[in-house]
């Protein structure tokens, strides 16, 4: 049995807190795939056994039952709600039911109906550059990324802007899930009786939000349960990720002020350079599945039952995929990059975040100069899965003003 004398669990060290990919890369000095005995998980660390492991059937990631049934008694209890509401979500389901209820958003995230609320997200940008450009200085996070995201959330789900409040500050489901916390159970009630009325007004056929406008034909066969669940994961995914996605791509620029200035004096870049920014660091590391049958993983014998965890964030940095791949190079094009996973469970909303990461840099470099970190370091949110940065404040220069292009479009 291939082991590791660390582990994951080493994340919450100092030493490795701020940089995980050091840690993986120990870990993986003996092999893509170790056994990782606080995390009672095989680990798998490679690109390419990522990818493979992404598409067999004979792991699921229906795997909130297994978490929860290993809980101590109490947190059991506390976490029932919160892990019934995970469990009614597509991605901790499997065929056929994932299909099922994949079908719920799929038609409504097409680049059609993405490219419809560009606008939205870019007039969004430039009202929360207007906010901070005075001042001289920001934090990405609290004053640009994530109100961008909550924006974008709330009209794409239906939000309405007196239950705004319920967006803000939100750091994911499964975060919460993860760490025991009990924390989102209000907002998720309030967000609920947001849910039925919008439920209300489908059933009458006078629904007019975003929300209702995406769902898919499998509406009518699923659930008020499945679909608030879904609801949630809209939310959920397309709101924390896609900011940490923001705040990390700007702190690798911040540590790059050569690809910064290149991105800056050529925007055009901007779209393709995105996928090499996610891959360099994503706000999600990892993600777990659990074995239905054996099977071998890189000559490791993985039984039925066990579970296995795909650090996303190693399989962006495995010299065997990438040639030097701790180097930010904006001539790379990693498409098959892990930030938004693989196979079945390739992040929906992917198109919409690859939207709002484009025009949120756009908007940065084009209307900002001379960034400059406030503080030397970085607070990360206490969490070994997920790289949420809690604060980035900046300093910066303001650029030249220009008339921001636009695409035209409007919210359906």
């Amino acid at each position: 049995m291939s082991t590791a004398t660390a582990g994951l669990y080493d994340l919450f060290l100092p030493r490795w807190a701020g940089d995980p990919y050091a840690l993986y890369r120990r870990l993986g000095e003996s092999g893509p795939v170790y056994r990782d005995d606080w995390l009672r998980s095989w680990v798998v660390l490679g690109h390419r056994e990522i990818v493979a492991l992404s598409r067999d059937e004979r792991l699921s990631g229906a795997r909130i039952a297994d978490v929860h049934e290993k809980l101590p008694a109490a947190a059991r209890q506390d976490m029932a709600p919160l892990a019934a509401v995970l469990s009614d979500m597509m991605l901790f389901t499997e065929p056929p039911r994932h299909t099922h209820l994949r079908r719920l958003l799929k038609p409504g995230l097409t680049p059609r109906f993405v490219h419809t609320l560009r606008p939205v997200v870019e007039r969004l940008a430039d009202e929360l550059l207007d906010a901070v450009e005075p001042r001289g200085e920001m934090d990405v996070i609290a004053d640009f990324a994530e109100p961008l995201s909550r924006g974008v959330i709330a009209a794409l789900a239906g939000v309405p802007g007196h239950a705004g409040e319920l967006l803000e500050d939100w750091q994911g489901l499964l975060h919460e899930y993860f760490t025991q916390s009990t924390a989102q159970y209000k907002r998720i009630e309030g967000l609920r009786a947001v849910f039925d009325e919008g439920a209300r007004r489908r059933r009458e056929s006078t629904a007019e939000d975003a929300f209702s406008k995406l769902l898919g034909a499998s509406r009518e066969t699923c659930t008020d349960d499945e679909v608030f669940a879904n609801f949630l994961l809209l939310i959920d995914a397309g709101q924390a990720t896609t900011t940490h996605l923001v705040g990390n791509a700007v702190l690798a620029l911040l540590a790059h002020p050569a690809a910064a200035a290149t991105l800056r004096a050529t925007p055009a870049l901007i779209p393709d350079v995105v996928p090499e920014l996610l891959r360099y660091d994503s706000s999600v590391q990892f993600t777990s599945r659990v074995a239905v049958s054996d099977l071998d993983i890189a000559g490791q014998h993985v039984a039925a039952g066990e579970s296995v965890t795909l650090v996303l964030g190693a399989g962006n940095r495995d010299p065997r995929a990438y040639p030097d791949p701790d180097r930010l190079d904006l001539t790379r094009r990693p498409a098959d990059h892990l930030s938004f996973g693989h196979g079945i469970h390739y992040c929906l909303g992917a198109a919409l975040a690859n939207t709002e990461i484009e025009v949120a840099l756009h908007r940065l470099l084009t209307r900002t100069t001379g960034w400059e970190a406030v503080r030397a370091g970085q607070n990360w949110l206490d969490s070994i899965n997920f790289r949420f940065l809690a604060e980035l404040p900046i300093r910066f220069g303001v650029a030249p003003r220009a008339p921001s292009p636009s695409i035209r479009g409007e919210l359906p």
